[in-house]
């Protein structure tokens, strides 16, 4: 039996009713007065005379008489050197009880360190791994970035959902457009009726001032008081003329917009840019993000433009090139030529079958896609040769087929069908303060919207 205290066999033995350790009766109650009453083995509260229970030995149960117990010795005779060694070796006791506590917590921290220090070795390790992974990744997309890359004739579709509304809108449509001429056309026409009296409602400034200039401009037919706007900040802006707030940002092109197209019938927009890529963006519950990506152009797309009953659509490139494309199968259908500078501008007319386009060198010509064939030709620098027009940046048809507004220079010049071979100037807008880089009617005719390279939207009604 051995004391838990100094591990000697003890001299006045006493038992823990709380945790059951033997002591050495002198070495506890000197352990508890420095150590707040608690036991020095499982750190519980101990009380020296409720919670000790003495044992009873051969030697101190022994019935021998002490024949010295009334001898009270001297300061340096042996009994008080005796006990002076005795206080000093339960001192020492003491102290190493502490101190094999102290070492053993001491063990436990030293342990727990090292084994952060190995995972943290590791995750070091493994980041270090991953971050010289990364670099190199880098360091090869910037040598590839530097070359063209042939990204071949294979690409995804629409989706079967997108092309059935297609489909279908293009059948309800075909069925509409045979009274377009009697009845659609002249009704929408009359909503036009005061347009000499229109002028410039609102003006507002959606894109980056560091990059300054808005290139392109297109209104959802769907919901005539959206309007998107593409600029030299690559970003499409997307704005409510009723609430008069951007409601949406697109981005995904590195290099600016050269135009943007609402597609007629989902929830979809075209975008081309100056780096060579047509995209089509998804607007499904105005979440924003880019849904398909398509071949990747040999010259810079300038224009794209939705035939309205959403089956096809036009783009033009620096080629000099009107090119025609089926949504189904995402292939090239017809091509048409005959500018002799690229061509900047596109549009369809609602009656189905024709089509507008102008070029670099002030040239507007029309088509009809059932031939195949131009028409009609004219040359708004010499028919107009006072207001020194320029390129055609952007042109657009009213709602009725009638009406074309062409956007050029500083000014907005809108054309009516005077007779079947002949356009005229109707009215002419001059509120934007540098080239005018977009127009666009809006499907109920309500109002024109136009952009220009002095940062501006501006709306005429």
């Amino acid at each position: 039996m051995l004391c838990s205290l100094s591990g000697q066999v003890p001299i006045e033995p006493v038992v823990s009713l709380k945790s059951g350790h033997v002591f050495e009766k002198r070495l506890l109650l000197k352990y508890l007065a420095q150590n707040q009453q608690r036991c020095p083995v499982t750190s519980e509260a101990l009380d020296a005379e409720r919670d000790l229970l003495a044992l009873q030995t051969i030697k101190s149960s022994s019935s021998s008489v002490n024949i010295n117990a009334t001898f009270t010795p001297e300061a340096g005779s042996i009994p008080q050197l005796l006990s002076t060694f005795q206080n000093e070796w339960d001192a020492v006791m003491l102290e190493t009880f502490t101190l094999k506590q102290h070492l053993e917590q001491t063990r436990q921290e030293l342990s727990h360190a090292l084994y952060q220090y190995d995972a943290a070795c590791r995750v070091i390790a493994r980041l270090n791994a991953e971050n010289a992974t990364l670099k190199e990744r880098v360091t090869q997309l910037a040598a590839g970035g530097q070359e063209d890359v042939d990204m071949g004739d294979t690409f995804g579709t629409l989706g079967p959902e997108i092309l059935a509304t297609v489909e279908a809108k293009q059948k309800e449509l075909a069925k509409r457009r045979k009274d377009f001429k009697k009845k659609d056309g002249p009704q929408r026409a009359a909503l036009l009726s005061g347009l000499q009296d229109w002028k410039m409602v609102s003006s507002h400034t959606l894109h980056d001032s560091d990059k300054p200039g808005v290139t392109c401009v297109a209104i959802d037919a769907k919901h005539p008081t959206i309007v998107a706007t593409g600029g030299v900040d690559k970003q499409v802006k997307i704005f409510d003329t009723d609430k008069q707030q951007l409601v949406g940002t697109l981005t995904g092109h590195n290099k600016k917009l050269s135009h943007v197209e609402f597609h007629p019938t989902v929830d979809m927009v075209l975008t081309t840019s100056f780096d060579k890529t047509v995209e089509a963006l998804d607007l499904t519950g105005r979440r924003i993000w880019s849904a398909n990506k398509y071949k990747k152009a040999a010259n810079e797309a300038r224009c794209a433009r939705f035939h309205p009953d959403g089956g096809i659509f036009g783009t033009a490139a620096k080629s000099k090139l009107v090119q025609m494309w089926a949504v189904n199968s995402l292939s090239n259908v017809v091509t048409f030529e005959g500018h002799e500078a690229p061509v900047l501008a596109l549009a369809f007319s609602e009656n189905g079958y024709h089509l507008a386009s102008g070029s670099e060198d002030g040239v507007l010509k029309l088509w009809d896609l059932r031939k195949a064939t131009s028409f009609y030709e004219l040359d708004l620098n010499k028919e107009e040769p006072t207001l020194k027009l320029g390129a055609i940046n952007a042109i657009s048809f009213d709602a009725s087929g009638s009406y074309l507004a062409v956007a050029s220079a500083r000014s907005v010049q809108v054309l009516a069908e005077a007779s079947k071979n002949r356009w005229e100037v109707v009215k002419s807008l001059s509120d934007h303060k540098a080239a005018v880089t977009g127009i666009q009617f809006a499907q109920n005719s309500s109002f024109l919207a136009s952009t220009s390279m002095d940062r501006s939207l501006k709306i005429y009604r």
